[in-house]
């Protein structure tokens, strides 16, 4: 008896019910090939993340522009670049991230966020999404090494 599903047999291999002699198969003798690895280990090349990098930055351009006259495309044009990130397991860059609102994911204008700088407890920026009032809060002194 088989105890794998049917059709789940990759590589033309068959399974077995009872587990192959050592001698008979050797070690590692399923890797028929392998990817290419880049420097961090992942089987992602670098010129897709590049890509990827540059696609994000020409969204966050394109969204910039329409803020004001189609602020629904700007929005698009932002959920576009986070699923581009996401797909290509890249970071959107901080000067680029910090134009979405964490709460509720839209792009954050000049139009559609206030920006502050506040003195109480430890000086900072504040930033106010105007379509759900969420506050970001990014501090000024650097942290101590």
């Amino acid at each position: 008896m088989n105890y794998r599903p049917w059709g789940y047999e990759p590589h033309g291999l068959t399974w077995l019910p009872y587990p192959a002699s050592p001698t008979k198969y050797p070690p590692n003798s399923y890797k028929l090939f392998s990817l290419p690895q880049t420097k961090r280990g992942n089987s992602m090349p670098d010129n897709a993340r590049l890509l990827a990098n540059e696609r994000i930055r020409i969204l966050f351009t394109l969204a910039e522009r329409f803020q004001r006259t189609h602020p629904e495309r700007a929005q698009r044009y932002a959920s576009l670049a986070r699923r581009i990130a996401s797909r290509n397991r890249v970071h959107i860059p901080r000067e680029l991230g910090r134009r979405v609102c964490p709460a509720c994911k839209s792009y954050m204008g000049p139009s559609a966020s206030r920006t502050r700088i506040r003195q109480t407890r430890e000086p900072h920026v504040s930033i106010t999404c105007l379509h759900c009032g969420h506050v970001t809060r990014i501090p000024l002194r650097s942290k101590k090494p």
